[in-house]
């Protein structure tokens, strides 16, 4: 069953981040990093910028997989990851606000491509922290054209 299109624009109840210094750590040494800013004690410590993985891509992606109006099914990939940087770096003690909303949704193939964009703020200014754009592929669920009666279908 595709994906269904009338969700497009829709926007998810919002849900709240706390960046600790512990999670920074982790992120940094699962990445290989050697920044010291990454695993710092004092206030110069800051988060990878890539961090906002650790927050958007299953937490965000949660509610729109379990939309039961989208259609989501599990035979599915991440395709790809973007980022767009706020004015500041995540710290720890930053309390973030991040709020899903489906972007997109294309097919190609037999393929659909979910686009989630996630804008997360600061919780305390309002001001930007970093947007997040992901997309999944689910496969095999893509609106095909009607097959002739008797004509062959191609895999």
């Amino acid at each position: 069953m595709a994906l269904n299109l009338a969700r497009i624009g829709h926007v998810y109840e919002p849900y709240f981040y706390d960046v600790s210094r512990e999670k920074i750590r982790e992120y940094a040494s699962a990445l290989g990093e050697s920044d010291p800013r990454y695993y710092s004690d004092d206030d110069d410590c800051v988060a990878p910028p890539t961090f906002a993985a650790c927050f958007t891509v299953i937490k965000g992606g949660m509610p729109v997989i379990g939309d039961p109006e989208l259609g989501a099914h599990m035979v599915l990939v991440h395709g790809s990851q973007r980022f767009e940087f706020g004015g500041r770096p995540l710290r720890p003690g930053d309390r973030l606000v991040c709020t899903p909303r489906i972007d997109a949704i294309t097919h190609r193939g037999r393929n659909e491509f979910l686009t989630i964009e996630i804008d997360t703020n600061f919780a305390d200014t309002g001001e930007p922290a970093v947007r997040t754009m992901q997309t999944i592929v689910f496969l095999g669920s893509a609106p095909q054209p009607e097959q002739a009666p008797g004509a062959e279908v191609s895999p």
